[in-house]
């Protein structure tokens, strides 16, 4: 028989929890391939206790990334998909589907703040469709 303490170990599986790093050293599978499409509709991912969102850009990358944008914490699931990212729809942060950010509308293309700026991605593997 487990104890509480134990127990609460085993079953809690969010990013700062023990089986949480350890669930993230495998593969999960979350979506169909085809149901992801090129600069399409972004799709709310619920994994291992973490909201995520995954797309697919312009390139065919498939990204999966934090729910929210670093800024002021808006729901990327309603960003628009758009030329290799998804783009914030409030303040119009661009991220990459390895998480970097790729445009702020206010900063010049060479500014230290967009090479800085980056969310949560994990990485994704296109397996048997």
């Amino acid at each position: 028989m487990l104890s509480p303490q134990d127990n609460e170990t085993l079953v809690r599986v969010g990013p700062d929890t023990p089986m949480g790093r350890f669930m993230r050293l495998y593969w999960v599978p979350f979506l169909r391939s085809s149901d992801v499409e090129v600069d399409g509709q972004p799709h709310r991912v619920r994994l291992l206790g973490e909201d995520l969102v995954a797309f697919r850009d312009s390139s065919g990358r498939v990204g999966l990334v934090d729910h929210a944008c670093p800024h002021r914490g808006a729901p990327l699931v309603f960003g628009r998909n758009e030329h290799d990212g998804i783009r914030c729809v409030y303040h119009g942060w661009k991220f990459g589907v390895d998480g970097a950010c790729h445009e702020m509308p206010a900063e010049p293309a060479n500014s230290p703040m967009v090479s800085r700026i980056r969310i949560k991605s994990y990485p994704v593997k296109e397996r048997q469709g």
